[in-house]
C-alpha cells in the first residue's frame, strides 16, 4: 500500500494493522511444527508471481497465501489462485504470524515489527529495477530487519550495500519475471486473445511513470493535451499498420482511449506487467522501470525526455538519466520517425545503441539471464524455510 501523508484512511489502516501483528505475535507459541507457510506481500505480480508460480509446479508440501490491505486485495481479486489474508483482520493476522517466512516486493510497513521481535522470516525481491528512479538510504533502512534480500546481479548487489548503506543478507539470484521473456514463455496467441489485441498489427507499448513528488508533472509527453496525443497516436498507428497499448502505472489516471487504434491497459486493472509487455515490438517510456524488463528481449526500447518524477533536492538524489540505453527524444515528430524506422528494422534499434545495451544490461543482470532466476529464488527459500 502507498501510504499517502494527508490520508487519515491510511494511518488508521496502519494502526490497525500494528495492533493485529502485536495481538498476533503470541500465537507463534502454537505455529504448527510440520507446516512450512510462506505469506506474500503486497503485490502478486513480478517477481513474487513468478516464485508463487514455481512452488506450485515444485513443491505442494509449502502452504502460501497473498497478504495485503483491502485495496491492493481488490488490485488482485481473481488474478492469481492464492488464499487471500488480510492486514485488518486479527484471525488472519494469527496465521501470518504462524508462518516461516513473508515474501515482500516494496514495503513491510508494519509488518517489520515480526522482523524486529520474532523468528519469522522476512525476504525481499523487490518490483523494478531502481536503476532510473532511485529511493534513499532512508526509505530502505526497513531492509535492515530483514533476513534476505534477492538483487539481480553483483552490480546491483554493490549498489544496495553502497547506496542503500544495507547490513543484510544479498544474494545475487537474478530477476525471476523475466525468465519467462528470456526464454520465449509466453504464447502470443493466447496473450493478445486475453487483451483484445489484434494479431495481425505490431504492438507499440507505451508505459510512463507517475507523478511521484511532482505534481505538475504531465505523465503525457511532448507537453500534449489527451486530445492530440489520442490523435498522434491514432495517425501513428494508421501509418505503421500497428496498434497501441497505453498502460498507466497503478497510481496514475488512466488514457482515455476510445480508438480501434489504442487499448488502454492499466497496471491498476491487469497487474501482470510481463505477459504484456511479452507481445509488444517496441516500449516507450519516460522513467519507468518496465525498460529493464523489456530490454531482456533486445527488442527496442524509446525514452521520452520528459519532466522528471521527482523536484527539489530529490530530483538529483533519485533521478539516474545516464542509464537510458536507447534514444531520447523530446519531439514528437523525431518520436514518430523513430517509431517508425524501428518498426520496419528492428535490427537498427541494436546498431546504434549496442554499447550503452550490453553497459545496462551487464549491470541491471550480470550473468544471471539463464532463465533460472526464479529456481535459485526456490533454492534460497527452501534453505530458509528448513534453516
Amino acid at each position: 500500500m502507498k501510504v499517502e501523508k494527508d490520508n487519515l484512511s491510511h494511518w488508521i489502516m496502519l494502526l490497525i494493522s500494528g495492533i493485529n501483528i502485536i495481538f498476533s505475535i503470541p500465537f507463534r507459541f502454537f505455529k504448527p511444527k510440520r507446516t512450512k507457510r510462506v505469506v506474500f506481500f503486497y503485490q502478486m505480480h513480478g517477481n513474487s508471481q513468478a516464485l508463487m508460480e514455481y512452488i506450485q509446479l515444485h513443491d505442494s508440501s509449502i502452504e502460501m497465501y497473498f497478504l495485503a490491505f483491502p485495496e491492493y486485495l481488490k488490485i488482485y481479486d481473481g488474478k492469481h489462485k492464492l488464499p487471500t489474508l488480510s492486514m485488518l483482520n486479527p484471525i488472519d493476522m494469527i496465521r501470518v504470524a504462524q508462518s516461516d517466512v513473508i515474501v515482500t516486493n516494496y514495503g513491510s510497513l508494519t509488518l517489520r515489527y515480526y522482523a524486529k521481535w520474532t523468528s519469522l522470516k522476512l525476504v525481499d525481491v523487490w518490483h523494478g529495477l531502481p536503476m532510473l528512479k532511485n529511493q534513499t538510504p532512508m526509505i530502505m533502512n526497513y531492509l535492515n530487519n530483514y533476513s534476505e534480500i534477492w538483487v539481480s546481479s553483483p552490480a546491483m548487489k554493490d549498489f544496495y550495500r553502497e547506496r542503500y548503506k544495507l547490513r543484510s543478507h544479498l544474494e545475487v539470484t537474478g530477476y525471476g519475471r523475466v525468465d519467462k521473456l528470456v526464454m520465449g514463455g509466453y504464447n502470443k496467441v493466447s496473450v493478445c486473445q486475453k487483451y483484445g489485441l489484434p494479431l495481425d498489427k505490431k504492438i507499440i507499448l507505451i508505459a510512463p511513470t507517475w507523478k511521484h513528488n511532482n505534481p505538475d508533472r504531465s505523465e503525457l509527453p511532448f507537453g500534449l493535451t489527451s486530445t492530440d496525443f489520442i490523435s498522434e497516436l491514432n495517425a501513428l498507428a494508421d501509418a505503421t499498420n500497428s496498434h497501441v497499448v497505453f498502460r498507466a502505472h497503478m497510481l496514475s489516471d488512466d488514457l482515455s482511449a476510445a480508438s480501434s487504434n489504442i487499448t488502454a491497459l492499466s497496471s491498476h486493472d491487469y497487474p501482470d506487467t510481463e505477459e504484456i509487455i511479452s507481445i509488444a515490438d517496441i516500449v516507450v517510456t519516460d522513467w519507468s522501470s518496465i525498460a529493464f524488463d523489456f530490454m531482456v528481449t533486445e527488442r527496442p526500447v524509446v525514452f521520452i525526455d520528459g519532466q522528471p518524477p521527482f523536484v527539489g533536492k530529490e530530483l538529483s538524489t533519485r533521478c539516474t538519466p545516464a542509464n537510458r540505453f536507447g534514444p531520447i527524444v523530446s519531439d514528437i515528430g523525431i518520436f514518430k520517425d523513430i517509431i517508425k524506422r524501428y518498426l520496419d528494422t528492428p535490427s537498427s534499434y541494436i546498431e546504434e545503441n549496442k554499447d550503452s545495451i550490453d553497459h545496462i544490461k551487464k549491470v541491471a543482470y550480470g550473468d544471471t539471464l539463464d532463465g533460472r532466476a526464479t529456481e535459485r529464488y526456490f533454492k534460497r527459500l527452501k534453505q530458509l524455510l528448513e534453516g
